[in-house]
């Protein structure tokens, strides 16, 4: 489900069934010219990527609004996610995932608490390329394989 008014009419109808939260993590730093369109890139590779998880398990899986933060800020965003996650978890969402394309959230993970799923991002390029949908298709399954394994 996605974070949409229909969908959580739906949600709060059905939420005994909806037990796993996705959080996306977008970086972004609009004073950085150097990194924006990487920033944008990643922005839009992980709307794909939960996405289709939310598509693959519609039903079980609800996936929150985007959360935004300024490149860099890792530290004293901690703070700021994991009291998100206390405010899903108010609802009868048993597990929580966040979804990055950063790295320096590993550095982060054992604060945080929900579960980081960080996956490698690739270069820029176009998210429509067989190359890509390919990438973003096994990378998906090996993500289901592992959510599935934390139901």
């Amino acid at each position: 489900m996605q974070w949409t008014r229909k969908d959580l009419s739906l949600y709060i109808k059905e939420k005994e069934y909806i037990d796993t939260l996705i959080i996306p993590l977008i970086p972004f730093n609009p004073a950085s010219d150097s990194n924006v369109t990487k920033e944008a890139f990643q922005r839009e590779l992980n709307q794909l990527f939960t996405h289709l998880l939310e598509k693959e398990y519609r039903g079980r899986i609800i996936v929150s609004p985007e959360y935004d933060y300024i490149t860099g800020s890792n530290e004293t965003e901690v703070h700021r996610i994991n009291q998100w996650v206390e405010r899903f978890q108010s609802q009868p969402l048993s597990h929580v995932f966040l979804f990055t394309f950063d790295p320096k959230w590993k550095k982060w993970e054992q604060a945080l608490k929900g579960q980081l799923l960080w996956v490698p991002s690739m270069n820029e390029r176009d998210l429509h390329s067989s190359e890509t949908k390919s990438f973003v298709k096994e990378q998906v399954s090996q993500i289901s394989e592992l959510i599935k394994a934390y139901w």
